[in-house]
Parts: C-alpha cells; sequence; structure tokens
C-alpha cells in the first residue's frame, strides 16, 4: 500500500521498517483498505467545503473562492522528538527578537560587525519610519512561523522566517476539527495533542499588551480584503476569537487615534492585527498607490495610541540572507548553539560567499533577499548557460541582494494521491506567539503540513498546487497544574457593526430578495410559455407578452421584451436572463452579486449558512455550465428558489437581533416593497378580457405566494377589489405591501439612536409618507378602470409614488450609515503577500 520514495521518509526507516509512533496510525490505513480510504477523503473534502474553507489563487480566472484541499493523511511527529523541535523554535524566536529589538534599537548588532548594514539597509522590510518605536515589554515579535522540513541527514532544517503577517493558522484549525469528525477514533487512541491553547494565549497576551482599554480592548483585524488568497483565515479567525474584521477603508486616524467607521458612528481602535503586509499598511508614508491600509496610521503608532501585531517593519526579519548569520549570533546574544539549523545559505554581498554562488550555482536556488511575486526562487539547475550568464551579471549588478542556499532534498510522507498512498516530499509549517504573562513563547503542538502533488517536487505552496495536511503530535498530553488565580469575569463586549460590513449586509438583503422574485416570475413565465397555444402568435398571447415584459421592468434590462421583436422570439432573451452571469439584471448576475457580498460578511454567517451557500454557489455553477435548454432552465430554477428560501429561514432562526440582523431584514424588505410594486404596477395595470385577467391575477398572487391565501380568505373567484386588498392592505399578510413597509420601519426604529426611537428620523418620514398614502388609499379608486385605456391608472399612480418613496428611503440610509465607508476605494492585490 505504501510506495518506496528515494528520499528520507517520514513513516519508514530505511530497512523499510515503520517508525515506532506511525506504527498504530499504518496500521488504520492498511485495515480500512484503499476504497474505505476514498470515502474518507470524499467526507473530508465534504466536510470543509460546507464549512467554506477556500483558498483564493491570484491570476487564476477559477481561482478566486477555491475550495481547501486536505489530505487525509496527517504529517506526524513523536512526543520526544516534537520536544526538541519546540525547544528549537522558541530559541529562534527569542533570537529573531533580540535581533528585530536591536534592529530598531541601538543596532549594536551592525556597529559590532555580526550583521552587515547592506543587508539590513538594503532590504525593503527594513522601515526607517519604525526607527525608536517599540512595544512595552521585552517581546516586539508577537507571532512567529516558520517553514521546516527534514534534511537528508534526519535533522529538521528552517527554510522560512514568517515574521510579517504569519498565516495559516486559521486553516491549521479547519484541517483539524475536519480530521477530528473524519476520524475520531484513531485521533483519540494516539493522543494526538490539542492546538486550542496556542488561540487562547494569543488572546490573553493581546490584553496583556495593550495599555489603551486593557481590561476590554477593541481589537480589529486588518484584511486586505476579499480578493486575499487567505480571506477565509481573516474572516473565520476573527469571528472564532471575537475580533472585528476591518479593511482600510474601515478606519480612519483622528486626534492621533484610530477609529472604525460604524453604523453609530466612529469607535475607538485599541489592537490592530494586520493581516496586510507592512509596506501598504499607511500609503502617507510608505506606499501612495496602497488602497489597503489607513492613512496616519504610523503616526498613531508613533504617539502610542494603537498597537499593531506584528509591529510594523517585522518584514526584515524574512531576509533569507540574516540566516547565514545566525549561528554567530545566537552564540552571541544567548550562548548557545542554534538548535533549528537554517538551510545552508550563502550571501552574495560577501566576495568569497559570492564565489562559492558562482561555483556551485547549478546546484543551489537563487534568491532575492525581499520575498516577492517579482522575485522568484530560482533553481539553477533549470537553467540553460545563456539564463546562467544572465543570472550572474545580474547579481553582480547588486550582489547585495541576492543568496544562494542550498537545495535541501526534504523527506517524503504519506500522501493519498491517485486513489492510493504514496510517498510526497513535505512541509511543516509551525506557528509561535508571545505569552506576555510568563515572558516567554508558546508554540502551537501541531501547525500546517503540505505535500507536493507531484514525486519529487520541492514547490509546495498553496499556490502552486500544495496539498495541506493537519500535522499531529502523537502521545499523552502534560496535565496542567492547577492554578491559584481566581477566575476572572470577562465584561460584555458591545458588537460593533463597521459601515462597510453593514452596506454589504443591506446589499445582501436586497439581492436575495431580487433572486427570490426573479425565479418565481421566470418560473411562471418559463410556464406559461411551455403551455401557450402553438397557433396564436406569442407577442399576441396577452398574458404571456405582460409576464415578458413585467420580466424586463423588474431586472431592469430594458429594452428587452419591451422590442416586438424578442417578443415573438423570446427564448434567446429568456435563457440569457437565467444563465448570462454578465447580463446585469440577470438571475445569475444577482445571485453572484448575493454571494459576493455573503463571502465579503462571512465571519457575520453561521456555519449552516456557509453550507447553504455552498449549495447556491454550485446551482449557479451548475446553471452556468450546463448547456442550455429551457427544460434545464425551469429546474435550476426549481432548485435555487428552495435554496434561497432555505438562506432566508435558517437566518430568522440564528441570527442574533443585533444591527447585523436589522440592516439585512432592511435590504430584504425594501427590495420586496419594491418588486411587490413593480409587479402589481405592470401585471394588473391593463385589463384585457375575462380569462387573461384572471390569468395574471392569479400569477401575480402566485409571485407573491399568496394564492393559497386568497383562496381561504376569499371563496369567490378572482376579483380585483380582493387581489389589490390582499397584496396591499392587509398587514397580516406577510407579502403585503404594507406589511413590508412597517417592517422596515419596524428594523429602522431599532437602529436608531434614543431620540430618534422617540421621534422621526427623515428615513422613517419618508416610509410613514408611503405608509400614510397606502393606508388612505380608495380601494374602489384603485380599481376603476379607465374607460378609454382600459388602465387602472390610480393604481399605476400609487404604485410609482410608492417605489419612489422607497428609494428615497433607500437613499436617505447610504447616506446616514454607508456614505464613509468610501465606494471609491479600490481593493488592489499586494504583490508581497506572503504564501502559504
Amino acid at each position: 500500500m505504501f510506495n518506496n520514495a528515494p528520499f528520507l521518509d517520514e513513516m519508514a526507516t530505511d530497512q523499510g521498517k515503520i517508525q515506532p509512533h506511525w506504527e498504530r496510525i499504518a496500521k488504520y490505513y492498511e485495515q480500512i483498505g484503499s476504497e474505505r480510504m476514498a470515502q474518507f477523503h470524499e467526507e473530508v473534502g465534504r466536510q470543509l467545503r460546507e464549512n467554506g474553507v477556500t483558498y483564493n489563487v491570484y491570476g487564476d480566472p477559477d481561482g478566486m473562492n477555491r475550495p481547501w484541499i486536505l489530505d487525509p493523511v496527517p504529517m506526524v511527529f513523536s512526543t520526544e522528538e516534537w520536544e526538541g523541535i519546540e525547544k528549537g523554535l522558541i530559541q529562534r524566536t527569542q533570537l529573531l527578537n533580540l535581533i528585530l529589538r536591536d534592529l530598531y534599537g541601538d543596532q549594536s548588532l551592525i556597529k559590532e560587525g555580526h550583521i552587515p548594514f547592506e543587508l539590513v539597509y538594503n532590504h525593503r522590510g527594513f522601515l526607517r519610519q519604525a526607527h525608536h518605536i517599540k512595544l512595552d515589554g521585552e517581546q516586539q515579535l508577537i507571532q512567529y512561523s516558520s517553514d521546516l522540513a527534514r534534511g537528508p541527514n534526519g535533522k529538521m532544517w528552517v527554510l522560512h522566517d514568517r515574521t510579517d503577517a504569519p498565516s495559516g493558522a486559521g486553516y491549521t484549525f479547519e484541517n483539524r476539527a475536519a480530521m477530528t469528525r473524519v476520524f475520531p477514533d484513531l485521533i483519540r487512541e494516539n493522543h494526538v495533542s490539542k492546538i486550542t491553547s496556542y488561540y487562547q494565549t494569543f488572546k490573553n497576551t493581546l490584553s496583556q499588551l495593550t495599555t489603551n482599554n486593557k481590561e476590554n480592548p477593541r481589537v480589529v483585524l486588518l484584511s486586505p480584503g476579499p480578493t486575499n488568497e487567505t480571506f477565509f483565515e481573516h474572516a473565520y479567525i476573527s469571528s472564532f476569537m471575537g475580533f472585528t474584521l476591518a479593511f482600510g477603508e474601515d478606519l480612519t486616524v483622528s486626534d492621533g487615534y484610530v477609529w472604525l467607521k460604524t453604523i453609530k458612528g466612529l469607535e475607538k481602535v485599541d489592537v490592530i492585527i494586520r493581516r496586510v503586509d507592512d509596506v501598504f499598511c499607511d500609503p502617507l508614508e510608505f506606499r501612495s498607490d496602497s488602497h489597503l491600509g489607513v492613512v496616519g496610521l504610523m503616526e498613531a503608532i508613533r504617539q502610542r495610541k494603537v498597537l499593531v501585531i506584528n509591529p510594523l517593519g517585522c518584514r526584515v526579519m524574512e531576509n533569507p540572507g540574516l540566516m547565514a548569520f545566525l549561528p554567530k549570533i545566537c552564540k552571541y546574544l544567548l550562548g548557545e548553539d542554534l538548535a533549528l539549523p537554517s538551510v545552508a545559505t550563502w550571501w552574495c554581498g560577501q566576495p568569497k560567499e559570492m564565489a562559492y554562488v558562482f561555483d556551485h550555482i547549478e546546484t543551489l536556488v537563487i534568491r532575492n533577499i525581499y520575498r516577492g511575486t517579482n522575485h522568484k526562487s530560482i533553481f539553477g539547475g533549470n537553467l540553460t548557460k545563456v539564463e546562467l550568464e544572465k543570472l550572474k551579471k545580474e547579481i553582480l549588478q547588486s550582489p547585495y541582494m541576492f543568496v544562494g542556499q542550498e537545495m535541501v532534498e526534504f523527506s517524503t510522507t504519506p500522501s493519498w494521491i491517485n486513489q492510493k498512498l504514496e510517498a510526497r516530499n513535505a512541509v511543516f509549517r509551525s506557528y509561535v506567539v508571545a505569552d506576555s504573562e510568563n515572558n516567554s513563547y508558546k508554540v502551537m503542538p501541531g501547525g500546517l503540513s503540505r505535500s507536493s502533488p507531484e514525486k519529487g517536487a520541492f514547490l509546495v505552496s498553496n499556490q502552486t498546487g500544495g496539498i495541506s495536511k493537519d500535522t499531529w503530535i502523537l502521545g499523552k498530553a502534560k496535565t496542567a497544574l492547577p492554578t491559584s488565580k481566581p477566575i476572572k469575569i470577562q465584561p460584555l463586549v458591545r458588537n460593533v457593526l463597521p459601515s462597510r460590513t453593514g452596506e454589504r449586509l443591506f446589499w445582501l438583503g436586497r439581492y436575495l430578495e431580487r433572486a427570490a422574485y426573479t425565479v418565481r416570475l421566470m418560473r411562471m413565465t418559463l410556464l406559461t410559455y411551455n403551455e401557450a397555444d402553438e397557433d396564436i402568435h406569442l407577442h399576441e398571447n396577452p398574458v404571456l407578452s405582460t409576464l415578458l415584459r413585467t420580466l424586463t421592468v423588474m431586472t431592469d434590462t430594458l429594452p428587452g421584451f419591451t422590442e416586438p421583436e424578442k417578443l415573438k422570439n423570446p427564448e434567446g432573451e429568456l435563457l440569457s436572463l437565467v444563465y448570462d452571469s454578465e447580463k446585469s439584471g440577470s438571475l445569475a448576475f444577482s445571485i453572484q452579486c448575493f454571494l459576493s457580498n455573503a463571502f465579503a460578511v462571512r465571519d457575520r454567517l453561521s456555519l449552516d449558512t456557509w453550507r447553504i451557500l455552498d449549495s447556491i454557489s454550485e446551482e449557479l455553477h451548475i446553471m452556468k455550465k450546463s448547456s442550455i435548454n429551457m427544460m434545464q432552465a425551469y429546474q435550476s430554477l426549481d432548485n435555487m428558489v428552495v435554496k434561497l428560501m432555505a438562506f432566508y429561514g435558517l437566518n430568522i432562526d440564528n441570527m442574533t437581533r443585533e444591527p447585523t440582523w436589522h440592516l439585512l431584514n432592511i435590504g430584504r424588505f425594501i427590495e420586496s416593497a419594491a418588486n411587490n410594486c413593480t409587479i402589481l404596477r405592470e401585471m394588473l395595470a391593463t385589463s384585457y378580457d375575462v380569462e387573461s385577467n384572471k390569468e395574471l391575477m392569479e400569477d401575480t398572487l402566485r409571485c407573491n405566494e399568496s394564492l393559497v391565501t386568497y383562496r381561504y380568505r376569499y371563496r369567490s373567484n378572482l376579483e380585483m377589489h380582493g387581489v389589490l386588498s390582499l397584496l396591499i392592505l392587509h398587514e397580516d399578510n406577510p407579502r403585503a405591501l404594507v406589511f413590508q413597509l412597517k417592517e422596515i420601519d419596524k428594523h429602522l426604529k431599532t437602529l436608531g439612536s434614543q431620540d430618534e426611537q422617540e421621534l422621526f428620523s427623515n428615513e422613517r418620514k419618508s416610509l410613514l409618507d408611503a405608509i400614510t398614502k397606502i393606508r388612505l388609499c380608495d380601494m374602489d379608486e384603485l380599481c376603476a378602470l379607465h374607460p378609454e385605456h382600459q388602465k387602472f391608472e390610480r393604481l399605476v399612480q400609487l404604485m410609482d409614488e410608492v417605489i419612489a418613496l422607497l428609494h428615497q428611503t433607500s437613499d436617505i440610509i447610504y447616506e446616514k450609515y454607508f456614505s464613509h465607508t468610501g465606494s471609491g476605494y479600490q481593493m488592489i492585490q499586494s504583490s508581497f503577500i506572503p504564501e502559504i
């Protein structure tokens, strides 16, 4: 079942014997067999998909929201070996922390020649603006991560140091959650160490570090936005740890403080956990083209009015050239040998080392000292002679910008590939966090491992197709000593809602209702079209032509079916309204916008909600990819309406009645009321023959899910007075216009201040105007038919007036709660965001 590999293997010795700590796991996989293993693999993938775990791949048209891939076979370490790795990671973090403090402090390491100044000052991650700025206490490096691999000698080697904005801890937690659900017995029997203590230590450290509002600090996680490769993790961590997810546009600096723009006004921010690269954090002092950061953030840091983790300037510690000097610096600063050796590194800024690199360039990996998408690793062995000469000339022009590193043939580990277990090269990413309470560092007992999908490949980042693996530390966990400290009761934290998040929730509700109304109207239109008499020209069928024109008006896809030619041959336009996601107003477009807004506020939505969203996304994918015909269109509409209603029903059940809930429902009811008005105005404005009028009234009721209600309330044939009363005036009918307007007012009243709850705000005045018009309307006038035009003119006039007031209400809401989010902000992609 296991294939032999030409590299050192994690599971087996050179003699082919299973390592003791792998024995139980190997036996388990052997017993269950390939068929059962394939089922477990599928189950692991399903768990991650349902939980909405995604990863974005830059430059790939299919890369947005790509499902996260997890190997069902973990990376495994014994307790004994892990203790050595743990000590080495703590030592390395302490060493890097000391170097970081020195580089932005006295710089004695440079003055005394332990670190060449060219290596530091030519690195773009060394920010002169951060000189002499430090956090309270000894620990400046709060979060640290490193990529490790086992070399040919059996020892773990550090391949990369990650100090700027280490990523992957959220994916690690989801990997463990999925593996626990699928392999609970295997995890329990092998006493796999739990990883939750890492996250709790991090949270505790934040409260210890901040000098502002220490008892209840306002913590935000600064993300580049939904297009970032690891946005899922940003949303997940913020939700899991109770932090507010924010983008650069959500924050502003005033009076030296950083403020979060919320629907209730500005809220002071105490701590920023950044996932934005340091040079993008303040366009005023660093990259002026950045739209990801906050103007004036650096000045707020200087004035010690906000705490940023990791501190700006930490990226200089990711300089691979430093690895060449770490052993001597470790001996100098700590009086110890470096426990975890780095991959062998030669900095080209030294003549002797550059000569070595040139002599052995075909066996080395050449790297720029500043990591980024414009500076890819170059494998000398893959270059032609001409390319090698070109590379040497480039190094000679600025030798201090390059390093040569040994090409480590790191170990393999069992991976489930092509329905069987095969050996694949693997890299392990560790996570370390400052434990300020004990003035030490804590290592996560596990981490994020990745294996290559191809044999003998050493590029295993997720951007290059690497497969993630859970990491298990085996052995019984250490029993924690009981603490004598009293239990501290945490104060209730008031949940704040950023304006940008509020706006997304508002439009999430609007697109939900827009899509639902579009689906219902399309289903009736397709049904009528399929049942139409072939002997009668379609454009002469008053019911079908009215439905088609209503569809055009409601989706705002004019001219559409207002053109006679499209009425004669409607299939092309009908199908484009279902499938064409590039057509503004189409069903596919509305659902795509719905999903986009949901993705941007995923930290506010529950796990079960994400399962429904995943199902809607799959249905949309099927709609856009399937061969287009009317039968499939109708089936897609049936499936979609059920899933949309499931999303709404679930959120009624589990969303707390906070601003999140109210804004979503304000958007939903505004859209519902506007669509209701549009359908009444377009479907019932003109009188035709008796049978056509009855069909149109029945379709109008169906579109508003009120046909059954009408039949129970009015035990008579369909007639205009009863239909309009039910859909406009009945305040106990959730599909009636007056009910929808009252719901908007109820939610707006909850959002307002105490004064606005007692008095009427401008947006509520517009609603009151609309509600009053409806309540004072004369039903006999609405049902009065103009003798010449055969139109219900008063009905059309009232619907136009209500629609105008709804637009006015929406505009006031936008100006009041969302206008300062800066719609002109463009979320650009950082070229220097770390790869997982």
